[in-house]
């Protein structure tokens, strides 16, 4: 009889066998004389797809009146690029000598379901047992397979893995659909418009994040400095309003220039100056240990990391160096009987020069706040995330030394005495008018030892020699400047909102509470990050900064106007996070969460296939005053426009466009520029590269807004003409507000934006590029990646695309002498071919030709007459002496150019 256990990842299985001294490895698994050990490659099955159960849904459009559709049973297939793989496995689980299937899958809910649908495809009858392993150490490895438990512990854990894969089916699939069909579409959108149960409600809370900073209307303001003078020196105060503020004032901002005309004759008239000081203490816990969560929003804050970066770059830590415990953990606590683990870490730890004094330290004086640390009523499947005492081995990554070092150093300051600050506020009075200046000095370092912080000490502070003293007031300062937007989102902002279900909470234990009713699970949370990114729902600057784009706030808009209010709202879409943490622990059936699934999918469909647009906006009242004809001008799904404006080329031709020149154009600042025809430094507006921007704009009698720097450049008559058009001779390149145009209406080209991939096209290169027919190499290109990237644009048929440079790695190619002079010329584009060290490659790029052939082709060295004669002859050989890289053994063939100009293998046809 024989035991099958079944990885998540082939790293892993590797692992498993070495701790169970298992050595010989096959292509699909390794096999012991009783176990057998083989792996997943993540999801080897998935959920079938909606025209699967029905042919009738391979078109999205006439079967809209059937859905919701719910299937009685869902029903599995396989991925097909991970077929092979699967079939090995179901060859092991069918055969009648296995007795049991272990589970060494992620111990969390996927890793839970992805076990399970291999089982359930398999048919399999044996018995099922769960290897849940917290860290990938030998140790930790062999206990969780002496102790593995029966799959029916797991079975609440399969449950809810599962209700979670169907509802996001059952909403995915119905919502997607629907709202395709019936939601507004990005101009050129290629995707779906898609809706989804975390997804949506994530959107909603960037949305309302994004339109309070678009709305806000910058308000003017002072802020005053003054310096004083001490016989023991010089100091700088800041001056706040002694007395209560106006509500949303801040009490070191004046808003009123009648104040300000007060405090500066007060400052003017008198110069002397009573300076005290306070004193206090303040007391700096140390921090808990990681959760995933947090250890996103402090990479996030260190950093500037994305979640999903900082997530792959822990599961390297956790299962490829095991460095660290498992990271995809909600709790910040450790079960109360790990005592002694802890000491063996923090012992083990100090074999690492870097932690050795911290963690003899901590030997030496013992472990403090043990009462806060340890707890198991918080640990639900994992416990935090701490390192597993490993030396590290191998090759970190920068990315992997840093974040392994935040989490060992966070992990020893959990344990140190908290750390003492010493805290004096300095207040100089002036005729009633109070300066003050604030720094801490740290007075016991506790666990800042280990995490320092510097003291916030400004250079040439000095002691008062008595208190009260005076001084004198040397001179001040008033600042003018303008109320700022709130900061947009940074993604630990975002992960805070998610995991509080848009709440905006600081106290610990409100936040502990709020972790049941998150968004998502923070094992998923980066990855409905990136799919807003992917969807365009949601842009990410390189700063780092998340904000929502048009198409993301209309979606959002007109959903709530239908109105589906549970798929936009963080708080509902919590509570059905809730109660599938409650099928996971026993406390719900899942079918009571899916009865309830269902309930909310038909209520999300049947709105939005029901509802009208032409009413969304019935309710609302006018923005102001048609520029036109003076009716009024109210809001539309897409628009502001003139009650007056049919839309069919009759009456009122006013219309705002919400979406313009890179920005959305929100109630209040439509309202605005209606009223001011124009907003100087109005803040809001994105680049392709997804930064932000102010620029000076004004709303033109029809309702078009433009920058005044567009206008200006309309009516120049140095940039308007480009040069005469190369596609069809008749017309002339013009260069309008954001395009390069030809002025012939029947000329085929359609344009050429003066921003390509987040570069800016020059009039000087556009000029060289019309002229030619080919720009200049450009380097400063940003893909849909955001990876830089070189290449030329070029004229091609009745367009202008990218050409890309020859790029060849050439550092593992074998090297060879280079002679000098021409190898050969070209004969479609008569051009020079040279040698290179490992090339016979053209000379001149610019000139379009593409030859590059390797001076070694499959074993066999090309000479530089042969390169010549295949070069003009467009063919060589055949020759018998080549080697085949796959199995090593001679082969035949000629050598030719291809259409594309790269080298091919034409072989004699067998007999």
């Amino acid at each position: 009889m024989s035991i099958v256990i079944i990885a998540e990842k082939p790293s892993v299985a590797s692992d498993i066998a070495q701790v169970l001294g298992i050595d010989k490895k096959t292509e699909h698994f390794f096999d012991g004389d009783t176990i057998k050990v083989t792996w997943a490659v993540g999801h080897l099955l998935t959920l079938q797809m909606l025209d699967d159960y029905d042919s009738k849904f391979k078109n999205w459009h006439s079967s809209l009146e059937d859905l919701p559709y719910v299937p009685e049973k869902f029903q599995i297939q396989p991925v097909k690029r991970t077929k092979k793989q699967l079939d090995a496995i179901l060859k092991l689980l069918k055969s009648n000598s296995v007795e049991e299937i272990v589970n060494a899958c992620d111990a969390a809910r996927e890793g839970e379901l992805i076990f399970r649908r291999i089982v359930e495809y398999a048919n399999s009858s044996s018995t099922i047992t769960r290897m849940w392993m917290q860290s990938m150490t030998p140790k930790a490895i062999a206990t969780a397979y002496e102790q593995r438990k029966g799959g029916d512990d797991y079975a609440a854990l399969s449950d809810a893995a599962h209700a979670r894969s169907e509802a996001d089916w059952i909403i995915g699939m119905n919502g997607t659909r629907v709202a395709n069909r019936y939601l507004p579409k990005k101009r050129g959108q290629r995707t779906a418009t898609s809706l989804g149960r975390v997804q949506t409600a994530t959107l909603a809370m960037i949305v309302d994040h994004e339109i309070e900073v678009l709305s806000h209307i910058p308000e003017p303001f002072w802020q005053l400095h003054a310096t004083f003078d001490h016989e023991g020196g010089t100091w700088i105060g800041k001056w706040s309003r002694n007395g209560e503020s106006k509500e949303n004032q801040k009490p070191d901002r004046i808003y009123d220039a009648e104040e300000k005309e007060r405090i500066e004759k007060i400052l003017s008239e008198k110069n002397d100056v009573s300076v005290s000081e306070q004193s206090r203490t303040k007391n700096e816990r140390p921090p808990l240990n990681l959760d995933l969560t947090n250890l996103q929003k402090k990479a996030n804050s260190l950093w500037s990391w994305s979640s999903s970066r900082t997530l792959k770059v822990a599961q390297d830590l956790y299962d490829t160096f095991k460095l660290i415990t498992y990271p995809r953990t909600d709790s910040q606590y450790l079960p109360d009987d790990m005592n002694d683990v802890v000491m063996e870490t923090i012992t083990s730890l100090s074999k690492q020069k870097d932690y050795t004094s911290f963690s003899q330290h901590l030997v030496k004086n013992g472990l403090h706040n043990t009462q806060r640390n340890f707890n198991t009523n918080k640990v639900s499947d994992h416990y935090a995330i701490i390192p597993t005492g490993e030396k590290p081995k191998g090759t970190l990554s920068k990315d992997h030394v840093r974040l392994y070092d935040f989490i060992v150093r966070n992990f020893l300051a959990s344990w140190y005495e908290q750390s003492v600050w010493a805290v004096t506020k300095r207040t100089g009075s002036v005729g009633g008018e109070l300066f003050s200046k604030e720094i801490e000095e740290l007075s016991s370092p506790g666990w800042r030892e280990v995490i320092p912080k510097n003291n916030s000490v400004p250079e040439g502070w000095f002691r008062l020699t008595t208190n009260p003293e005076h001084a004198a007031l040397s001179s001040f300062e008033f600042s003018e400047e303008l109320t700022k937007p709130k900061g947009r989102l940074k993604e630990g902002g975002l992960l805070k909102l998610m995991e509080n279900a848009g709440k905006i909470l600081d106290d610990d234990e409100h936040i502990e509470a709020m972790k049941d009713k998150g968004l998502g699970t923070p094992a998923t949370r980066a990855d409905t990050i990136e799919k807003l990114i992917e969807k365009s729902y949601i842009r990410r600057s390189k700063s780092g900064s998340i904000s929502a784009t048009a198409h993301g706030i209309q979606i959002v808009d007109i959903l709530r106007r239908i109105p589906v209010e549970w798929i936009t709202s963080p708080e509902l879409t919590g509570e059905m996070e809730a109660s599938l943490l409650a099928v996971q622990k026993g406390q719900l059936a899942k079918s009571e969460y899916m009865k309830r699934v269902v309930e909310l999918t038909h209520e999300l469909v049947e709105k939005i296939r029901e509802h009208d647009r032409i009413v969304l906006f019935e309710g609302e009242q006018p923005i102001g005053s048609c520029l036109l004809c003076e009716h009024k001008v109210m809001e539309t799904t897409l628009s502001y426009q003139c009650e007056k404006n049919t839309g069919k080329g009759k009456g009122c031709e006013f219309v705002m466009w919400k979406d313009s020149s890179g920005r959305w154009y929100d109630r209040t600042t439509a309202t605005r520029l209606l009223e001011n025809k124009e907003i100087e430094n109005l803040h809001g507006f994105f680049n392709y590269s997804g930064e932000h921007y102010e620029q000076s704009i004004r709303l033109q009698d029809n309702g078009r807004v433009v920058s005044q720097q567009s206008e200006q450049e309309e009516v120049s008559e140095e940039h308007a003409e480009i040069s005469s058009c190369i596609f069809c001779d008749k017309g002339t390149i013009r260069l309008t507000t954001n395009s390069y145009q030809c002025d012939n209406t029947e000329c085929k080209f359609k344009g050429m934006k003066t921003v390509m991939c987040h570069r800016e096209i020059s009039v000087d290169e556009a000029k060289k590029l019309f002229s030619d027919g080919k720009s200049d190499l450009f380097d400063e290109f940003i893909s849909k990646k955001n990876r830089p990237f070189s290449a030329y644009l070029v004229k091609k048929g009745n367009g202008i695309r990218y050409e890309f440079p020859l790029r060849t790695k050439t550092d593992h190619l074998p090297k060879f002498e280079i002679k000098p002079g021409v190898v050969a010329v070209c004969p479609r584009h008569k051009c020079d071919i040279i040698e290179t060290a490992t090339h016979f490659q053209v000379k001149d790029e610019a000139s379009g030709c593409k030859i590059q052939i390797a001076r070694q082709v499959s074993g066999r060295e090309i000479t530089r007459d042969e390169a010549k004669t295949l070069i003009e002859n467009n063919e060589l050989g055949p020759f018998d002496n080549f080697i085949s890289k796959k199995t090593s053994n001679p082969f035949s063939s000629l050598l030719y150019l291809k259409k594309n100009e790269a080298i091919g293998y034409r072989f004699a046809k067998q007999s």
